[in-house]
C-alpha cells in the first residue's frame, strides 16, 4: 500500500481512544487536541464526555461539500489498494472496516458543523497555539505512517523525512502540558516493527520529557507490535 500525498481518513472515536490506548476517566477536564483530525470522530465523541477538545487538519479550510467528497475519494482509495495488499492480514473484513469509516464521517460532519470554531485548518510542523495550551495532545497516522516506503511508512518516495519528524514533534510537545501520544509507532507492514524514526525521536526527547511504547489492542488487520508512543511531561 502506498500514497503519494496524506490521505483524508479518519477513524469511529471508540477506535482512536484505543489506538491511543487512552481511558477517558483518567483525563478528566483535559483539554485535547487532535492534530490531525481529519474526518473521523474522535473529537465528537470527547466533546459529548465533556471534553474541551480542538481539532486541526489542513483540509479544514473546505466548505462541508467539498470535504465530504474528499474524504470519500480517499476512503475509496485507501479501500482499493487494501483489497489484496500482502501487507493486510488475510480475513480483514474490509466491508466492515469501510462501514465504520463512513459512520465517523457522518459523526464529524455533523459535529463540524455544530462547532465549527473547534476544527482549525492547520499543519504540522507549524501550529496557531500558544505554548502548553493543551494537556494532551493526539497525533495519529501522520508522523511514521507517512515516511518513505523505505523507512516503514506508505510513501514511495521521500515521504515525511526524519527531519521533519523531529520539527513536528517538537511543535506537538511545544503546546502540551502534560502528555503528546502518537499512533502508530510502528512500520506499515504484514509483520509490523517499531518505527526507526519513533525509537529516534525517543532517544532525543527535550528536557523534562520522557515517554515509552505501549501495547494497543486496536486492530488494523497487521500483525507484530503494534504500539503508541507515549509521551509525558
Amino acid at each position: 500500500m502506498e500514497f503519494a500525498q496524506v490521505v483524508f481518513y479518519g477513524r469511529l472515536g471508540k477506535q482512536a481512544l484505543s489506538m491511543f490506548n487512552l481511558d477517558p476517566q483518567q483525563w478528566r477536564g483535559a483539554r485535547v487536541l487532535d492534530c490531525p483530525g481529519g474526518p473521523g470522530s474522535l473529537s465528537a465523541v470527547l466533546r459529548a464526555d465533556g471534553f474541551d477538545v480542538t481539532a486541526v487538519d489542513p483540509l479544514y479550510a473546505l466548505a462541508e461539500d467539498s470535504l465530504k467528497q474528499r474524504a470519500l475519494a480517499d476512503l475509496d482509495r485507501a479501500m482499493g489498494q487494501l483489497a489484496g495488499d500482502p501487507a493486510i492480514r488475510p480475513g480483514f473484513d474490509l466491508a466492515a472496516c469501510r462501514q465504520e469509516h463512513l459512520a465517523a464521517l457522518d459523526v464529524f460532519l455533523a459535529d463540524r458543523r455544530a462547532n465549527p470554531d473547534r476544527y482549525i485548518a492547520a499543519s504540522l510542523p507549524a501550529l496557531p497555539f500558544a505554548d502548553q495550551q493543551f494537556d494532551l495532545v493526539l497525533s495519529g497516522h501522520l508522523l511514521f505512517s507517512y515516511a518513505s516506503m523505505a523507512d516503514g511508512g506508505l510513501m514511495p518516495a521521500e515521504g515525511l523525512d526524519l527531519a521533519w519528524h523531529h520539527r513536528a514533534l517538537a511543535e506537538l510537545l511545544r503546546v502540551s502540558r502534560r502528555a503528546v501520544r502518537l499512533y502508530p509507532a510502528h512500520t506499515i507492514e504484514r509483520q509490523a516493527r517499531r518505527h526507526p524514526f519513533a525509537e529516534s525521536l525517543l532517544a532525543e526527547l527535550p528536557p523534562r520529557w520522557s515517554g515509552r511504547f505501549a501495547s494497543t489492542p486496536y486492530d488494523q488487520g497487521h500483525d507484530g507490535q503494534t504500539e503508541v508512543l507515549e509521551l509525558h511531561r
